[in-house]
């Protein structure tokens, strides 16, 4: 069926169509590809059940997970095979506006910077650069210096907040910047990897009775360590 005529630049036409794509993994005969995907996201950035009060939050990171980073056997993403299996039914300017998003968007940590006019500032405290947003992309909620693991998308040439957005404790904040200063001075550069780390600590939080950042976020946190020793 051929897709009606929509403005492909609006983030809930975006939103529906990324649904649209895990919709299809989710699919019967789409195997067990996407249930394989959220165990190994889980063990990655930490276990998650529905009930739970930070689930939706965890889920919609998985799903942006899953259609944008997980590499197939192919050598393509979800995201990028679903748009090779279904693009034929989207107009020419939804397929290129997705094929942008799909190409230029990227996860990282970032920092709430104070806004410029009613543009919102976000820095990228693992990548280095630091982007411009429009007051209404996806930060409401948010104050300034308040850090989330994230996924930046560009539409139609313009950075937006995909829906996946973990917010890191407040408390945390001056721990979680001195872990990625000394990430980046073992690794050699620009310390990847640990964002999924940091996410397993913000589930340590979450659970925690009475959650100390020392413990869960400092240098001499087990989870920590741990990434130290595998770092480069």
């Amino acid at each position: 069926m051929t897709a009606a005529p929509l403005a492909a630049h609006d983030p809930h036409v975006l939103w529906t169509f990324l649904d649209r794509a895990v919709e299809h993994f989710a699919a019967p005969e789409a195997g067990d590809l996407l249930a394989r995907a959220e165990a190994e996201f889980r063990r990655r950035t930490g276990d998650f059940e529905p009930g739970q009060a930070w689930y939706e939050e965890r889920i919609r990171l998985f799903h942006d997970w899953f259609l944008f980073d997980l590499v197939l056997p192919d050598g393509r993403v979800p995201l990028g095979r679903f748009l090779d299996e279904r693009g034929a039914a989207l107009s020419d300017e939804q397929r290129e506006v997705y094929r942008e998003v799909w190409r230029a968007g990227h996860r990282s940590l970032f920092e709430v910077d104070r806004p410029r006019g009613s543009r919102m500032r976000l820095l990228d405290r693992i990548g280095g650069a630091t982007w411009e947003l429009p007051g209404e992309a996806g930060l409401a909620g948010l104050a300034v210096c308040d850090l989330l693991d994230a996924r930046l998308l560009v539409v139609g040439g313009e950075p937006m907040l995909g829906r996946g957005l973990l917010v890191h404790p407040r408390p945390a904040r001056e721990a979680i910047l001195d872990a990625v200063r000394r990430a980046r001075e073992a690794c050699g550069g620009a310390p990847w990897d640990l964002l999924d780390v940091l996410a397993r600590m913000k589930a340590a939080w979450d659970r925690a009775d009475v959650p100390r950042v020392p413990a869960i976020y400092g240098p001499g946190s087990y989870l920590f360590r741990e990434f130290l020793r595998t770092c480069g």
